[in-house]
């Protein structure tokens, strides 16, 4: 009984604080070794890059679905529009971090006449209410204030194991003069591990708030410009067609403004189009769902 006493002393005066310390530590670690994955350079550079233009009248808007599955150079060579791909990683984390960055980047925004708005946001309820919450308080770089909580401790020792570096995370290049991502530059594409997570084919009850307060305020940016909401491809290996028709036509229901063209993109039925993610495609595919997108868009006019 001594012994098993002893143990149980050790283990509550010195073995549980230090684990406690070492955890608290290795989170302080993480917080002063801020990564953005260049997130604030990328947007700096399409800062410049469209302060440098003055014909541009049509905007790839949304989070990265677009940035890396959507080419505003091959729009341009395809219909009559001057387009400028303006997608942030992860929609610049919050709404209002995303539009007070295309509020403020230098360009006419009354000569924009097309907004097409790639987003995933539906297909993940949880966002829906993060986003009207704006829970995330964070900039488009994904700041943020001490976390007790991120990614887990197994994830920074399978990088160790990896040999790559321990506290970064993907690092994107700058996008070209169009705003598209520059796959030459990039060489994370790896389509063996991507899973299907992620995307739910239930709508939100706040759904439509979200969505109508969103459309408004890109409205309010853009008073010209026809908008175009679409619904992006994803990795639907299994997928039903019925349920997908049946969770689209719920979403374009929720959209109150009715000029709004809504369309949904078919999905990826297998990974050889993808990069490093359900729904980040790889140079291929960028251009066969673009090539999809446009179109759609000739049928709707």
């Amino acid at each position: 009984m001594l012994y098993t006493g002893n143990v149980n002393r050790i283990i509550f005066w010195v073995l549980i604080p230090l684990i406690i310390i070492s955890y608290l530590s290795f989170r302080v670690i993480i917080w002063f070794s801020p990564d953005d994955g260049r997130r604030s350079i990328i947007a700096e550079q399409h800062t410049l890059n469209l302060s440098a233009l003055s014909d541009i009248n049509c905007l790839i808007l949304g989070g990265s679905n677009a940035a890396f599955s959507l080419s505003a150079k091959q729009m341009s060579e395809s219909i009559n529009l001057n387009c400028y791909n303006l997608s942030l990683m992860n929609e610049g984390f919050s709404d209002e971090a995303y539009l007070d960055f295309i509020s403020s980047v230098p360009f006419n925004k009354t000569d924009i006449t097309n907004i097409f708005y790639s987003t995933t946001i539906p297909m993940r309820p949880k966002n829906v209410r993060s986003r009207l919450r704006n829970d995330n308080k964070t900039g488009i770089s994904g700041d943020r204030d001490f976390q007790l909580l991120g990614k887990s401790i197994a994830m920074y020792f399978q990088r160790w194991l990896q040999n790559k570096v321990v506290f970064q995370s993907k690092q994107y290049p700058n996008p070209t003069s169009t705003g598209d991502f520059n796959f030459n530059e990039y060489e994370e594409c790896d389509s063996t591990n991507i899973g299907i997570r992620g995307a739910s084919l239930d709508v939100d009850a706040k759904l439509g708030d979200w969505m109508n307060g969103y459309i408004s305020s890109i409205r309010s940016i853009f008073p010209n410009a026809q908008m175009y909401f679409v619904l992006p491809s994803t990795l639907r290996e299994n997928v039903n067609e019925r349920d997908l028709s049946i969770f689209s036509n719920m979403v374009r229901q929720e959209i109150v403004d009715k000029s709004v063209f809504f369309i949904q993109q078919s999905p990826f039925n297998n990974r050889s189009v993808l990069c490093d993610a359900a729904n980040h495609t790889n140079a291929i595919g960028r251009e066969l769902r673009t090539s999809e997108l446009l179109k759609i868009i000739k049928d709707i006019e």
